[in-house]
This record gives C-alpha cells, sequence and structure tokens, in this order.
C-alpha cells in the first residue's frame, strides 16, 4: 500500500501545487489554500471549513472510523512568512522549481512539506478503502505565522473532543519533537523628561528607564533550570528606539521583547510581575510613566517521552530502519494554542529542516516528504486499523 498510494511523484506533484499558491502573511489568502486542498481529493471527501475573514478559512477533513472516540488529529497550518526580497532568491519563492530532487520556494518547508505529506495520506487512506477504528481528522490551519486564528479556532472546536492525540506536521528534520518553547513578547513604552544632556539630572530618561526595567525582569526570569530538550528560558531585548539628538535626554523610548520559556514558567507569574515592576518604578520616578503591551503570548507545552504515543512511533521508526531520534524544538507551532485547551498526547514530526524555515531559497526534499507520509500510514494502519488490516 505505501508505495502504491504514497510516492515521490505523488508527493513532488501537490507540494508543487502548494509552494505555486501565495498565502504569505499578513494576508494569508488560505482560502485558496482551501480550494486547492479538496481539489486534489474526492469530491465525497468528509470536511468541514472554518470561516475566519472572506479570504481566510481553516479546514478540517475528516475519515469516520467505527468509533467516534480515541482517534488522531493531524495539523498543519496553510500560511507562510512573506518572501522577502525576491530577487535575492535563486529561484522565484512561488516557481516551486526542483533541483536535485529538492522543490524550492516559500513554505517550502515550513511548512507546505507537511501538509502536502498530510494529503498525501488522506490520499492514500481513502483509496485503501478501508474504515479506521477511529475517527481521523487532518485539520489545516490558518495565520500560525501571526496571530494563530486558525489554531483558537480548532481549540474551541467540538468537532475533535473524542480525539485522543495530536500530531503536528511541523518540520522536525523527520526527527519526534515532544517539547516546545513557549513565547511572550511584550512591548514597553517610557515616557520620562526631556532636558539637556549636559544636565541629565534634570529629566527622567526614557531609554535607561527601559534598560533597567529590562535588568529587573531579567533578574526575575528563571533562565537556571535546564530542560532535557529544550535547554533554558531566554529573554532577548529585540527592539529599542528612542531619543532626537545626541545632546538631549529622550523623554520617549519604546523596547520589544522576546522572552522563551520551559513548562516550569507560567506566563501569569511573569506578566504580574511586570505589572508590578511598573507600579515600582513609577512611584520611585515621579513623572516617569510604562505602559506595557502583550503582543505574544504562546505557552510552553510538552508530552513526556515515555507515553504510549511516543513509544508507539518510535517503534514505527524501528521498523522502518529509522533511528526515533527525540527533540524539542525552540520555536512554537500550532500545539501551543491547541494542547492547553485539549490536553492531549502529541507530537511534533514532520518532513524538511526546520533552520531552513523563514530563509531565503527556502526548499524541501521530496523524499522526506514521502519518508513522513509512510510513517503517517504505517502508523495509522498500525494502531487505529484492525490487525488484518494492516
Amino acid at each position: 500500500m505505501l508505495e502504491t498510494y504514497c510516492n515521490d511523484d505523488i508527493c513532488k506533484k501537490i507540494l508543487q501545487r502548494y509552494i505555486r499558491v501565495d498565502s504569505s502573511q499578513p494576508k494569508g489568502n488560505e482560502r485558496d489554500m482551501v480550494t486547492v486542498i479538496l481539489d486534489l481529493l474526492p469530491e465525497d471527501v468528509k470536511y468541514s471549513i472554518i470561516e475566519h475573514t472572506p479570504d481566510r478559512q481553516s479546514l478540517i477533513v475528516k475519515i469516520a472510523g467505527e468509533n467516534p472516540e480515541g482517534g488522531v488529529a493531524f495539523v498543519g497550518h496553510i500560511d507562510t512568512v512573506p518572501f522577502g526580497d525576491c530577487s535575492s532568491w535563486k529561484y522565484h519563492p512561488l516557481s516551486a522549481e526542483e533541483e536535485d530532487g529538492k522543490i524550492y520556494g516559500r513554505g517550502a518547508s515550513d511548512m507546505k512539506g507537511g501538509v502536502a505529506a498530510m494529503t498525501a495520506v488522506i490520499q492514500a487512506l481513502l483509496k485503501y478503502g478501508k474504515k479506521p477504528k477511529s475517527d481521523l481528522y487532518f485539520c489545516f490551519t490558518a495565520d500560525e505565522e501571526n496571530e494563530g486564528i486558525g489554531a483558537v479556532a480548532l481549540s474551541k472546536s467540538k468537532e475533535l473532543e473524542g480525539v485522543s492525540e495530536f500530531i503536528i506536521a511541523e518540520p522536525s528534520y523527520e526527527q519526534i519533537g515532544v517539547s516546545e518553547k513557549g513565547a511572550l513578547w511584550i512591548k514597553v513604552c517610557a515616557k520620562g523628561k526631556l532636558s539637556h544632556s549636559s544636565r541629565p539630572e534634570e529629566g527622567i530618561n526614557a531609554i535607561e528607564k527601559l534598560i533597567k526595567f529590562y535588568q529587573k525582569l531579567t533578574q526575575f526570569l528563571d533562565t537556571d533550570t535546564q530542560d532535557k530538550y529544550l535547554g533554558h528560558s531566554t529573554i532577548a531585548i529585540t527592539k529599542l528606539q528612542g531619543g532626537v539628538s545626541t545632546n538631549v535626554v529622550p523623554d520617549t523610548a519604546e523596547m520589544e521583547l522576546d522572552i522563551r520559556t520551559l513548562t516550569n514558567i507560567n506566563h501569569d507569574d511573569i506578566l504580574h510581575f511586570v505589572q508590578q515592576l511598573i507600579i515600582d518604578m513609577e512611584r520611585k520616578d515621579k513623572g516617569l510613566q510604562l505602559d506595557m503591551t502583550i503582543l505574544n503570548n504562546r505557552p510552553a507545552v510538552g508530552t513526556k517521552e515515555d507515553c504510549e504515543m511516543v513509544k508507539h512511533i518510535a517503534h514505527i521508526y524501528q521498523e522502518m530502519h529509522m533511528n526515533p531520534v527525540i527533540r524539542g524544538l525552540m520555536f512554537y507551532t500550532d500545539a501551543s494554542q491547541i494542547i492547553p485547551s485539549n490536553p492531549k498526547p502529541f507530537v511534533i514530526m514532520g518532513p524538511g529542516d526546520d533552520k531552513l524555515a523563514h530563509q531565503t531559497n527556502e526548499y524541501i526534499s521530496v523524499s522526506s516528504v514521502t519518508k513522513m507520509s509512510k510513517i503517517y500510514i504505517k502508523y495509522l494502519l498500525e494502531y487505529f486499523y484492525e490487525e488484518d488490516e494492516k
């Protein structure tokens, strides 16, 4: 079945069609991707569409099983980041050109390769024609690269209540991801008081106050705890601007911070500290005003590596003569917005090298897409179909 219904030629054709659809942020236009996905599936396939805006949709494809409980849901996002400077690309980001078994284009690795693998699996299972023991879902989400409106809607969908586990098909270098760091992005704006820089004591330096804010927050954040797969929590200044002239103490400034966290850190605790820190700093410096805005808030999530799901997937890898490498991911996925409200086992595993995500000349090997498609199919046949149907 694997060779008959899922091979390089099939996966390449799906992948190229997907890359040639412009679903880049900020517009997304995921409706166009949904149209193409459905065009590649039989007309009688069961699906539901989640409408977000006139041009943005998420899609859920269902293969009904004998039991609505205990199934698995695959999740993949169908938007991409912007192209950047197209002239710096070897091939146009929408060309899906092939070279040495690699397909180039925006989203090739992140993550139209994973979405292509999911589609190949749907096609294969429908052609196979057997009914699984439990319902199987294939979820194509909008807007993962921005606010995650697709994953948020999916997390609230009652359609997935019976699902017992999730597979996030993000690029993982074909390895088994069991955890991902959380992301808390905040912007802090400071308003102080102008003064001549020869008399800085007469002003309130907005830039200096933001630096002090950063130092206090860094001291509070636990960056010592080490995780086996994720390392430690981090905080980075990613934007700092203010000032009008070298000889003027700046009265306004703004700073953006990217905080990446382990599962031992509760983002609410960080935000509570920030609010208290603002109160304390404003009390000590009369005339200082600090305002904080949350730009992104996604908790760290993880699955125990000794859970049955991970053991079963590792077994499939071994059967296919692959080394089941367990890892964590430094970036966030749709899991950050699905798992907190659907606390089920999950893994992040998909085709492609995650290091190529968002890069110029992004590409993916067709063989990687095919390989992961076969892993997905074999896993489903092994654990979600009857014994005599494997």
